[in-house]
């Protein structure tokens, strides 16, 4: 049964939380220290000893934006939940028309369910394009391909990161900055989502909780028991 205090609702449990923020760690450290070695004006550092230790930090950062997904995946109860990234109905075609307004000026949304459109069309990105840097990625450093190989390597790792960091940095902007959606991101740093912001943005996935909730205080109760005196 979820837990409420002060009107909250349990959106994530401690293992995802882990797995988001060690991911976002490895992505930032390779993002900072791969733009080092793409940039002309600071790839020129990394002959000597400070762009060793770049490479190293982008390595650790890369085995972490990689291991912990497969860990999650192989460990995890609710492995399959990347699938939600594809499926698509009509209630996600109006978020999408909707969001520009809502965003910008404020508007309504369509009742969506535990990920709204806009996170599925991230997740569904960040899939892609995290596989290819990611094959791409040890590739390179593994040296599995030379020649045209190589440089086609290369091209779709550095095309892939910058899709991804478009995208993080729109992820970074509506999580962390926007005045109205600050709760999601307190939701992933506490476990718990405000239960007013849930039942506006993901209304779906809020009854679903609450016919839940409901459910098990139903079967917790004792049964009633009439007596003949």
């Amino acid at each position: 049964m979820s837990k409420r205090s002060n009107k909250l609702i349990r959106r994530y449990q401690l293992v995802d939380m882990l797995m988001h923020w060690s991911v976002a760690l490895g992505f930032v450290l390779a993002l900072i220290t791969g733009y080092l070695i793409f940039y002309q004006g600071t790839s020129t550092l990394m002959d000597q000893s400070a762009g060793h230790t770049s490479r190293l930090i982008h390595r650790i950062g890369a085995v972490l934006f990689v291991a912990v997904p497969v860990l999650y995946f192989i460990f995890s109860k609710k492995r399959f939940g990347f699938l939600s990234a594809f499926k698509w109905n009509k209630s996600d075609l109006g978020w999408l028309k909707a969001a520009p307004k809502h965003y910008f000026l404020g508007g309504e949304l369509p009742p969506q369910a535990k990920y709204n459109s806009g996170q599925k069309l991230y997740y569904l990105f960040a899939l892609i394009f995290g596989f290819l840097l990611a094959v791409t990625g040890f590739a390179l450093w593994f040296d599995w391909f030379t020649g045209a190989a190589g440089i086609m390597m290369l091209v779709v790792h550095d095309i892939s990161a910058l899709i991804i960091t478009l995208f993080f940095g729109v992820h970074i902007y509506l999580t962390v900055f926007h005045p109205s959606e600050r709760a999601s991101f307190n939701a992933m740093a506490t476990g718990y989502m405000d239960s007013e912001y849930a039942e506006h943005h993901h209304e779906i996935w809020y009854n679903e909780v609450q016919e839940q909730d409901e459910h098990n205080e139903q079967q917790l109760q004792p049964e009633s028991k009439s007596y003949t005196v």
